[in-house]
Parts: structure tokens; C-alpha cells; sequence
């Protein structure tokens, strides 16, 4: 196992350190749950190039983060959520996102799924490759940006567009990806994986967000994928999904019925008559 001291010394080799603490009883277990992993992070820098929060969403103190040191380049608070955010969770995102530079919502829930989280995002911005995503590139993806979401996907087949797919798909429930600013892509793979793969996972990513979307890609080998690929997805300047037919109306909560005048597709609430919201089809 690596120790804290060997962790900063990698930290310090790379002339950045990244801090990660834990907020909540959740998250304080996520933080140690790091701690004890081969992740280049340390819950020890007095004045660190990125802070990682670990935050518990349920916790009664989930806004009030420890150890706020102003003038971090990079500062993102890491939440899971296990479906789709009720009006309560989208205001606390909201008001987290007022503490901290970014708020970067991950799928699943739980200490371990919080600890997972913050450990990939932690690799992606420090792990080395043939091609590196660091520090500075999460500065450039996440800067005046709220939201990100965390993905990842695994091709046993080894197929780069169908991991970006599963990466996609991976992303919490409610994420809206159509807005989002721009794309970390950390492409996997065994010692066969060559940059065409990753060329072709960046253009499996562009096909899925918009055209101005600035995408930022790395890769590394890892021997143990065999011949599998990984694709780990930050998606920067993502929104809450717009509401659907049978989603709570914000007014009164009732289920909200679909409408279509003219080929527009609209929502709104037979008992207290909202509308005028578009709707997102589901399939």
C-alpha cells in the first residue's frame, strides 16, 4: 500500500498536489477510503493546487465545508446521486455550487460509490499516460462552470465508441448533456490500444454533445484491461434534465401530462394548469 508521505512525494515530483476532504459521515469515509489507495492525492497540503470535497448530500452540514482555502486554482466538490435529482437535491446542488468552483455529480450512491468517484477524478487529472490530462486542463474545462458529471464506460470488445456510449449512459439520471461546455475523455486500454482508438472515443464524443464543445483527451495504458478499453468522461456545463410527462409539476406536484401543437412538444399540469415547459421525449 501506498503511504500519505509516498503520495506527496508524488504530488510534490509533479509540482502540484491535489487536497481531498471529506464532508459528511459519507464523505469523510470516502476521504479515507482514498487515503488508503494508490491515488495521487493527499488529505495533508497547506496550500494545494486543487481541493477534492468528498460530499455526503445528506448530510445536515453538507454545505458547510471544512478547510476552505481561498485562491485554489481548481476547487470541486464531488456528490453521487442514486437517480434523479428531486427539486430539493437540484436546490442543495445549486447551493453547493455557490461554495465551490464546480460541482461534479457522479452516478450510484454511498461511501464507496463517493470514494470511487472522487478516486477517478483524482486519476484522470493526475495518473500519467502516452498523452496526460492534467491540472491545468481541469482548470480550462471546469472554469465558470457549475456542473460536470462523472461517466465511465468499459468495452470488453475493445471498441472505443461503444465505452464512450456505456460512458455515457453511465451519467446520473436528469443529466442533461445537450448544453454541456466541454469533455475531459481519459481513454484506457491494454498495451494493443494506440492513439487511434483515442481519436476514435474523441469522435464517439463529439457526435454527443454540441459542436462548440471543447474536448480535452488523454490515454494510458493499463495492462491489466487485456484487451478491453476504458473511457472515464468529464462533462463540463451540464443541467438538469428538462422535465418530461410524468414528472412532478414544480408548482403543485401532481404528474405533469405531454402535449404536441405543431410538431413542439410541451408539458403542463391538468390540476393546477402549469405549462408551457418543453419536454424532453423519452424513448
Amino acid at each position: 500500500m501506498t503511504t500519505d508521505e509516498e503520495l506527496r512525494v508524488a504530488a510534490d515530483a509533479l509540482e502540484e498536489s491535489v487536497l481531498v476532504v471529506g464532508v459528511g459521515e459519507a464523505g469523510e469515509a470516502a476521504a479515507r477510503a482514498v487515503a488508503d489507495r494508490d491515488v495521487p492525492a493527499t488529505d495533508d497540503a497547506a496550500t494545494p493546487d486543487a481541493v477534492v470535497y468528498a460530499v455526503d448530500g445528506s448530510a445536515p452540514d453538507a454545505l458547510d465545508l471544512p478547510d476552505v482555502i481561498e485562491g485554489v486554482p481548481v476547487s470541486v466538490a464531488i456528490v453521487t446521486l442514486p437517480g434523479r435529482p428531486a427539486s430539493g437535491e437540484r436546490a442543495f446542488l445549486g447551493a453547493l455550487a455557490d461554495r465551490v468552483g464546480t460541482v461534479v455529480v457522479a452516478p450510484k450512491h454511498g461511501p464507496d460509490a463517493l470514494a470511487d468517484a472522487v478516486a477517478v477524478f483524482v486519476s484522470i487529472v493526475r495518473d500519467s499516460g502516452f498523452v496526460n490530462i492534467d491540472l491545468a486542463d481541469a482548470r480550462t474545462l471546469l472554469a465558470d462552470v457549475d456542473r460536470a458529471a462523472l461517466g465511465i464506460g468499459t468495452s470488453e470488445e475493445g471498441s472505443p465508441e461503444a465505452a464512450v456510449a456505456v460512458g455515457f449512459a453511465s451519467l446520473p439520471a436528469g443529466i442533461e448533456t445537450d448544453p454541456a461546455s466541454g469533455v475531459l475523455v481519459d481513454l484506457l486500454g491494454g498495451p494493443e490500444m494506440s492513439v487511434e482508438d483515442v481519436s476514435d472515443a474523441v469522435t464517439a464524443v463529439r457526435g454527443r454533445v454540441g459542436p462548440d464543445a471543447h474536448v480535452i483527451w488523454g490515454g494510458a495504458v493499463d495492462p491489466t484491461l487485456g484487451d478491453a478499453v476504458r473511457v472515464r468522461l468529464v462533462v463540463a456545463g451540464v443541467g438538469s434534465s428538462r422535465v418530461t410527462a410524468g414528472d412532478p409539476c414544480p408548482r403543485c406536484g401532481s404528474p405533469l401530462s405531454a402535449y404536441t401543437l405543431d410538431s413542439t412538444a410541451t408539458v403542463s399540469c391538468d390540476n393546477c394548469g402549469f405549462a408551457g415547459v418543453s419536454a424532453r421525449l423519452r424513448d
